[in-house]
């Protein structure tokens, strides 16, 4: 089954060859980013026993050290198994777990997002609300501590986790309200344009759950399963040394940074004021020598290289110029991306067309007053279009990996070379509706939007590049004002 729900409706109009193209590789790469494979190759049940890995896998210990190798666990000294956790891709990895060990499991809860069927059977599953956390997160988080705090020694807690669980595991700490976490979310995020990196250290430092679920599982066995967004070794937050949760300090930086310190609830200033270290951060040697594993079965480069292996197969060469393009504003990486594939072009450089240009991240758009609805991805393709409007060769799209962009039911916007003149037919003003971030509003219209539903995963954006044509001679490179004032004339045009 397509992932792509209406590819139909985007190849009846543009750039048809163009827009298959791109769609196709859009498809390989979103449908190589679902975690639930990769987590079921790690799990396997055999003559009374379990093992979790494969040769050759790596993984990490409480205390940060490297192994590989299988962990095998005989199943008559195991107590209870248990399995909780939450985020966008926490049920299709909770999905493979429970697959494979069924009537095994004890008891489970995850909290996965709105929008999302529910797959399991044994394991409870909370639909919660993001980017905005809800009360139904709140309760389902719960219900995780809970289980989480019944596990004793001899028992074996898999922990499911991915991006999107700090506001779908959102447990505010003491003396803090649901609505103090929500209004800070709401003016971090949208009002400010705040990276999502420092969105979350401060809700993190809010809530008693998220990033500190491997305190309450005790002398338990934790094998956590992460898909990650962030690509293996590719340092995002350039303001914070590390990549855990930060501290109360950084929370307090972050929030004077962006001018919300005296503008946020008085309990949100005196909650971190306090720093609390039994709420806060799991502290450096807190968990030394627990028995804990931490697996990391999916991250963009599954997705961004599933991308470039087909477009190779389909005779194209491919390039993945930035794994994780982020905390940059989409009008602006559109701008640059759609420069470069008007230099592609007309110049052969620095790519030879045809060729894909491959990205990854997550960008902004800082909303401030404004009330327009859209996406980061579909504000990046519209943004896009007057540069490369005309170009019989070049289309561009872009994709939330989870299936919804921003608070919109599309997971991201494809246009070409036709996108401005199909909208001046419709008399769509696209500056104006870029300067009021209503980018859905344009493309909806255009029937350019594109969907997927809820896919079970997060790894971060896929923005798919297309330049075709052919490459020029470099005597086509020469403009006609240029070769006639000059002609007759020899010159070494390969210096």
């Amino acid at each position: 089954m397509a992932i792509i729900s209406n590819s139909k409706e985007l190849l009846e109009h543009g750039n048809i060859e163009g827009r298959r193209i791109v769609l196709e590789i859009l498809e390989a790469g979103l449908r190589a980013s679902d975690p639930y494979f990769s987590t079921r190759k790690l799990i396997r049940v055999s003559k009374g026993k379990l093992t979790v890995g494969r040769k050759g896998f790596s993984y990490y210990t409480s205390d940060g050290k490297k192994m590989q190798g299988p962990l095998v666990f005989d199943l008559s000294k195991v107590g209870n198994i248990y399995v909780v956790g939450g985020g966008k891709a926490a049920q299709r990895q909770a999905k493979a777990i429970e697959d494979v060990l069924g009537d095994l499991i004890t008891e489970g809860h995850i909290n996965a997002k709105k929008g999302e069927e529910v797959q399991l059977k044994k394991i409870g599953v909370t639909l919660a609300g993001h980017p905005i956390p809800d009360e139904d997160g709140v309760e389902g988080s719960k219900k995780v501590m809970e289980i989480e705090k019944k596990a004793r020694k001899g028992d074996i807690v898999f922990f499911s986790e991915s991006g999107g669980a700090s506001a779908l595991m959102t447990l505010p700490g003491p003396g803090l309200t649901l609505n103090d976490v929500q209004e800070v979310t709401r003016r971090l995020y949208f009002d400010c344009g705040a990276s999502m990196w420092d969105t979350n250290t401060v809700r993190w430092n809010l809530t008693i759950l998220r990033g500190k679920d491997e305190r309450y599982v005790g002398d338990a066995t934790l094998i956590a399963f992460h898909t990650d967004e962030r690509p293996v070794g590719l340092k995002i937050n350039v303001k914070r040394k590390g990549s855990g949760t930060g501290t109360y300090k950084d929370a307090i930086e972050i929030l004077r940074k962006y001018g919300l310190w005296d503008k946020v609830p008085d309990s949100v200033r005196k909650y971190l004021q306090k720093s609390d270290p039994q709420y806060g951060p799991i502290r450096p040697g807190e968990l030394d020598g627990k028995p804990q594993y931490h697996f990391r079965v999916m991250g963009p480069e599954y997705m961004l290289e599933a991308a470039a292996r087909r477009s190779r197969q389909i005779g194209i060469r491919s390039r993945i110029i930035a794994s994780s393009l982020s905390d940059v504003e989409a009008k602006d990486a559109g701008n640059v991306l759609a420069y470069m594939a008007k230099e592609i072009e007309l110049y052969n450089r620095p790519f030879k067309p045809p060729c894909i240009l491959l990205c990854g991240g997550e960008l902004l758009v800082t909303v401030g007053g404004k009330k327009g609805k859209g996406g980061r991805n579909q504000e990046f393709v519209l943004s896009t279009a007057p540069r490369i409007a005309s170009s019989p060769n070049i289309v561009i799209a872009s994709c939330d990996s989870d299936g919804t962009d921003g608070p919109t039911d599309a997971a991201g916007g494809i246009v070409d070379g036709y996108t401005m003149t199909r909208a001046e037919e419709e008399k769509i003003q696209v500056f104006e509706e870029l300067d009021l971030h209503n980018s859905y509003h344009v493309l909806s219209k255009l029937k350019d939007l594109i969907f997927t539903g809820a896919r079970g995963t997060n790894v971060q954006d896929l923005r798919v590049v297309y330049v075709g044509g052919r490459e020029k001679t470099e005597r086509e490179h020469i403009p006609d004002y240029i070769s006639s004032r000059f002609a007759g004339q020899r010159f070494n045009l390969s210096r």
